[in-house]
């Protein structure tokens, strides 16, 4: 058909996408939203977009604030932007807690991907020390 398709990546940028991440914060979660940053940060990451490791921390802590979603889907690009900051963010040890009450639930999603985080966690944990 010969058009040309933007792509809804073109043209993000890193200090764009960390700011917006700012709204992981909120009292009042937008689930829609916290999930199309998340995209675009996971997308920056595949990408090769380097974060510093204070970047990464504030991020990281920020998304764990989603834990306090139900939402399915938002929980599943928590755990892959867990699993992504983990060798870059500081102090992630922190999060064992949530991923602990995660492997616990009754829900198969969220004891599947909170072992598989878990182990990425330690593993990260064990190459920084």
């Amino acid at each position: 058909w010969g058009g040309v398709v933007d792509s809804p990546f073109q043209g993000i940028e890193k200090g764009q996408v960390l700011q917006e991440c700012r709204i992981f914060n909120d009292l009042q979660l937008d689930t829609g939203r916290c999930e199309d940053v998340l995209v675009r940060l996971l997308f920056l990451v595949g990408q090769g977009e380097t974060l510093s490791s204070e970047e990464a921390t504030n991020v990281f802590f920020s998304v764990t604030k989603l834990f306090q979603s139900n939402e399915p889907g938002l929980r599943r690009l928590v755990y892959l932007a867990i699993k992504e900051l983990a060798h870059t963010a500081e102090e992630v040890i922190i999060v064992t807690n949530c991923l602990t009450k995660d492997i616990n639930s009754e829900v198969d999603m969220y004891r599947a991907n909170a072992t598989r985080v878990l182990c990425k966690i330690t593993d990260a944990q064990m190459v920084q020390a």
